[in-house]
Formats: C-alpha cells, sequence, structure tokens
C-alpha cells in the first residue's frame, strides 16, 4: 500500500513520527481510540495514513463485508489499525508501531491483543499489496476465532485431522501448522489428542484453514499444489465444516457455484 501520512490525522495523536520513531502498541492503542472510524458492524479503524477512497474498499471494506456475521457475532469487537511498520518486541516484550523500517528479523505485518473487551489488530501497511493485506487481515481474524470456537465444532474439526492423520495425510494448509504437523509425524507414535503438541497443532490448523476460508470468502485465490500443500479431498471437508459453523454472508460462497443442472432431458 502506497500511503500518504496525514499531519492533521498525526497530529490527533499525542505521539507522531514527528516526535518519536517507535510507540509500543498498547499505548498507540490507547491514544487512538477515539479516532477509530466505523468499517461493519463490530469493526472499526484508524490509519496513520491518508487512505483514497479506493484503498479504504479494497483494504477495508471488501474484506470487512466478506466476514461472516456468524462469526465476529463470536468474538469481540475488532479495532483495526494501519501504521506504517511492525517491529518485534525483544524478550517477549511488547511489539512496537515503527515509523521507520525496522531489521528484517524483527519486522512483522501483524500484531494483536485485547484491551477494554475489544482486540486490536494492527497491520503494517507500507509496501503491502491487496492479496498480502487481505491474508494478515484474515489471519488476524482467524486468531480470534480459533481461540474461542464452541468445543463441539473444535471437536468435529480435530476428528477430521485425527482422520487426515490415521490415513498419513500429507502436508497441511500453511507455513505453521505445517511445522507442527512435522513435530507431530517425527514421534513414533502419535501423541494423544489432548497432549500440549497435538492440541497447539489442531489450534493452528484450524487458524490457518480458517484464514484460508475467509481469505476465500472475499477473494477468488489458488491454492498450489505441492508436497507442503494438503490433499484436496481433505482440505474441501474442513472448510465444509467451516461453512456450516460459520456461514457465510448473502452472496458470499467459499466454493465455485454449481451448475445447474437441466430439467429437461438434453436429448429430448
Amino acid at each position: 500500500m502506497d500511503v500518504i501520512y496525514d499531519d492533521k490525522t498525526m497530529a490527533d495523536l499525542p505521539i507522531s513520527a514527528s516526535s518519536v520513531t517507535r510507540v509500543p502498541l498498547e499505548a498507540f492503542a490507547g491514544q487512538c481510540q477515539r479516532s477509530m472510524q466505523p468499517l461493519v458492524d463490530s469493526i472499526t479503524y484508524f490509519s496513520t495514513a491518508t487512505l483514497e477512497e479506493d484503498q479504504v474498499r479494497q483494504f477495508l471494506r471488501e474484506p470487512a463485508q466478506a466476514t461472516p456475521r456468524s462469526l465476529l457475532e463470536k468474538i469481540p469487537p475488532i479495532r483495526l489499525v494501519l501504521v506504517p511498520f511492525i517491529e518485534k518486541g525483544s524478550g517477549g516484550s511488547t511489539d512496537y508501531v515503527s515509523f521507520e523500517r525496522p531489521a528484517s528479523t524483527k519486522s512483522l505485518a501483524r500484531s494483536a491483543f485485547e484491551l477494554e473487551e475489544a482486540v486490536f489488530i494492527f497491520l503494517s501497511a507500507e509496501g503491502q499489496d491487496v492479496a498480502d493485506y487481505h491474508y494478515w487481515f484474515y489471519n488476524g481474524i482467524a486468531e480470534q476465532a480459533a481461540s474461542r470456537v464452541d468445543e463441539a465444532a473444535f471437536a468435529r474439526f480435530t476428528g477430521l485431522v485425527a482422520d487426515e492423520l490415521s490415513r498419513n495425510a500429507r502436508g497441511e494448509v500453511d507455513e505453521r501448522s505445517y511445522q507442527l504437523k512435522q513435530k507431530v509425524s517425527r514421534k513414533q507414535r502419535l501423541p494423544g489428542s489432548d497432549s500440549k503438541l497435538m492440541q497447539e497443532y489442531f489450534r493452528q490448523a484450524l487458524e490457518d484453514t480458517l484464514t484460508l476460508y475467509l481469505h476465500g470468502l472475499c477473494c477468488d485465490i489458488d491454492v498450489e499444489p505441492g508436497s507442503r500443500q494438503l490433499a484436496s479431498r481433505y482440505l474441501r471437508k474442513r472448510l465444509e465444516l467451516l461453512q456450516e459453523v460459520f456461514p457465510p454472508n448473502p452472496g458470499y460462497n467459499v466454493f465455485p457455484a454449481e451448475p445447474k443442472q437441466r430439467e429437461e432431458n438434453p436429448e429430448a
């Protein structure tokens, strides 16, 4: 995203790029709350940059409108904050809003935390294209939903993943769940479903699959085939379950529309 920093917008904050180069996320969130703009339902946003209407539509309104209301009802209000860069804190400390590009080893695309019964999702906007931005937007939403999904739905999802493991299904949806699956697979015997490793894998697999589901509702995306990618027959089962748990808004569908069957015999 090509951004222009608005002196008036930045002046509304006690902190600005002219006075400091980085600010702890929690401090920044507390200071920008009063400047949040409504977006869709329980989603509001603040941007340190001046966004043109087309940018608001592409980067904010379209992905927010595609997010199922059935999902938003189950998570706290979302406060999106678009900032130039996000710098990872050291030694488990808080992350930072940065007005200068951090070192690549410390650069983050997203960071989130809860504050006053809302979830703040910070997104790094500088240089992001639409597809990458949508991915991190939906990943932030998916992280919140995956940690709050009801027990029955989670049990159904873990049942699908456990079945995949029993069939030696290779690959995963994204890198984090893939790495955890590798740890599981290296065990001589599969860990019990209640073990810490398996629960971590199940939860990450849910987050990654939910990210894909949400992204697919908004945009036509291609899943690249390969040895690290979960086979389509297993992926479809996961997506069908998520579609049942979090039904899409009217007019949205994660699967291509099935061609309607002709009512008459084509040879008649």
